[in-house]
């Protein structure tokens, strides 16, 4: 379990508190999970990702992975437990698509970053798991958009990390692929035992694919919700506005 308890995030100049985002931050992500955060943009979404991945320090409180303190492990540690997609594959040329799945071995090579046969085999796993072995030995500039979050999917499935958090991985497919790799995640957390936290803008595929959901406000307030707790009490009407809370009551009822 990834658990947040009291959280404060922000940025810090030194140890001076710098600005405050987000604080009272306190929810769980556990294996099997799939988890979407939502927000508008600015609220806190990035932040908390950056936080909860160790690529930033808490303002205060306690990011807790598998019973460790998050601000005592190194980079290595943290690459171990968690691996992270983000919303624009990056730039690479000059290799195929294996070798991009293979990239998700090299936190467990030795010194000289070299890769053992068991290795390969977890890489292999990876891309038949994914299902993108057609395209294993085509060159990564060279795929659409989508087969490249694909490709970078499989790589974190190969680094063999508990805990998997894609920042808007989303954002540049199209309509039909979104839906490939909501199917994909779900399939992924119940099959691979994953637990998976997606931020994403998508609220119609928020409410019918998560098991939990993460809600900034434009306050910037942090709830963590089930999409059936969603539409009780009139929550929903706190986290959203007026127009945004009928349309979603309204996909809700499909």
């Amino acid at each position: 379990m990834i658990e947040l308890k009291d959280l404060i995030i922000g940025y810090l100049s030194g140890r001076k508190v710098k600005r405050v985002v987000s604080e009272g931050i306190n929810a769980t992500l556990d294996r099997g999970e799939l988890v979407l955060l939502i927000g508008p943009n600015g609220s806190g979404k990035s932040t908390l990702i950056k936080t909860l991945c160790g690529f930033q320090k808490p303002v205060s409180g306690i990011v807790n992975i598998e019973g460790q303190d998050g601000n005592t492990l190194n980079e290595k540690s943290v690459s171990s437990l968690i691996s992270v997609v983000k919303s624009n594959a990056p730039a690479i040329d000059n290799f195929t698509v294996r070798d991009v799945v293979a990239f998700g071995r090299y936190p467990y090579s030795g010194m000289f970053g070299s890769l053992k046969a068991s290795d390969y085999k977890l890489v292999d796993e990876a891309i038949d798991i994914i299902g993108i072995r057609k395209i294993s030995n085509a060159m990564f500039n060279m795929i659409s958009d989508g087969e490249k979050q694909k490709t970078m999917i499989a790589k974190s499935l190969a680094q063999q990390t508990p805990y998997i958090v894609m920042d808007e991985p989303m954002a540049f497919l199209d309509y039909q692929s979104r839906i490939e790799m909501m199917e994909l995640l779900s399939d992924m957390t119940q099959k691979q035992n994953k637990g998976v936290l997606l931020s994403t803008h998508n609220l119609e595929m928020a409410i019918h694919t998560a098991d939990k959901l993460w809600i900034f406000d434009k306050e910037s307030r942090f709830s963590s919700v089930t999409p059936q707790q969603l539409f009780e009490d009139e929550l929903i009407i706190r986290l959203f506005d007026k127009k945004t809370a009928e349309y979603l009551k309204a996909i809700n009822k499909k």
